[in-house]
């Protein structure tokens, strides 16, 4: 990431472009994040500060966030291994399409 900065903080030209491009490449991040986090939950125990930091992200993202963070930590809580796979997929995917990078 800083190393990305970098590179776009020597561009001298087109506003704030290079910006954006960093902030969509850091979105993106977080979205894997999470996409990692739905798609092993069932196999293990996925909640990390990574996972915090990417939730909080997204909290401060999109309109809706903080209660599809919520709503993403309380299905990681769900103890049924198969339901917690599939509510937080979901919930993910919920994610995805409301910040329109999908």
């Amino acid at each position: 990431m800083t190393e990305k900065k970098k590179q776009l903080g020597n561009v001298s030209f087109g506003g704030n472009w290079s910006e954006e491009l960093v902030d969509k490449d850091q979105l993106q991040r977080m979205l894997s994040v999470i996409e990692r986090a739905a798609r092993d939950c069932a196999r293990r125990d996925v909640r990390s500060r990574q996972l915090e930091k990417a939730l909080e992200e997204i909290s401060q993202t999109i309109e809706k966030g903080p209660q599809l963070a919520r709503r993403f930590m309380r299905a990681l809580s769900e103890p049924n291994p198969g339901l917690r796979h599939m509510e937080t997929g979901r919930v993910a995917r919920i994610i995805i399409r409301s910040v329109g990078l999908d």
